[in-house]
């Protein structure tokens, strides 16, 4: 068993997004980051303490596959939990659902929100203008600030667990992810340097001499490969290799990085 010690902010994140209201929160509060993670689920952590945060994005009004994963894996004994989401427009029912599967875990949850950020899911949705990434930008810093304060406070809140909408949504959505991830390609412009498999989360990415390749039943859609590549050399479907790219501004890459080997 992993023992973590008290207040920690427990991130899962593909473009930077979630991880840039974890630093902004981790900041104010002086907690530590960490990175949800294939190896971290895979250690079985148990997390106790005062105040444990979980920050997710929203993946088809639900909560992402290897968010469930870690949730189920890790035993918790944590006085105030708080989870959050940050969310395109509308979270749907991914807070209920991260709710639901923390009762299971016999961790009651206090206090959760949704934080509006950039929509960059660039499979289905164009990515706003620079100008209007700009102030979502700002709304999101706004709105982590609010979050930060709550839990300073200590608030508590209650939320409807029952959306049935959202969760057929996300069941349909998670049973056709390793379908859709066979429609990543590398181009020729790969020159192996390894970035997606660093930044993959599920690690859902393996290098073989010296060449990234997909593992579809891992992947999780959370676009770390593509967004992230220096050399725009993987394109999905419609996305092509030329189009714009998103990560956020105040996330260096360097901090998306997962794994070294």
């Amino acid at each position: 068993m992993t023992e973590n010690k008290p207040n920690k902010i427990f991130c899962y994140t593909g473009t930077g997004n979630c991880y840039a209201s974890s630093k902004q929160i981790a900041k104010e509060l002086n907690m530590e980051v960490i990175h949800i993670t294939h190896e971290l689920v895979e250690s079985k952590p148990h997390v106790e303490g005062e105040v444990c945060i979980i920050v997710f994005p929203v993946y088809a009004f639900g909560v992402p596959k290897l968010v469930k994963h870690f949730i189920r894996a890790t035993t918790f004994k944590v006085e105030h939990m708080v989870v959050l989401d940050t969310q395109g427009s509308w979270h749907g029912g991914a807070l209920a659902e991260a709710i639901r599967l923390l009762r299971r875990r016999k961790q009651r949850v206090a206090y959760t929100k949704g934080i509006r950020a950039v929509e960059n899911f660039v499979h289905m949705f164009k990515l706003p203008k620079e100008e209007q990434i700009v102030l979502i930008t700002q709304k999101q810093q706004e709105l982590t600030n609010g979050v930060i304060s709550d839990i300073k406070n200590r608030k508590r809140n209650r939320r409807l667990l029952f959306r049935p909408g959202s969760d057929v949504i996300s069941f349909v959505f998670r049973r056709v992810t390793g379908m859709f991830a066979r429609r990543y390609k590398f181009t020729d412009d790969c020159n192996g340097c390894g970035i997606c498999f660093k930044v993959c989360p599920p690690r859902a990415i393996e290098m073989t001499e010296g060449m990234p390749a997909i593992l579809p039943k891992r992947c999780d859609h959370c676009q770390a490969c593509m967004q992230l590549c220096p050399q725009k050399a993987i394109k999905y479907g419609r996305v092509k290799p030329n189009g714009r790219r998103y990560k956020h501004a105040d996330v260096p890459l360097a901090e998306l990085i997962k794994r070294e080997n």
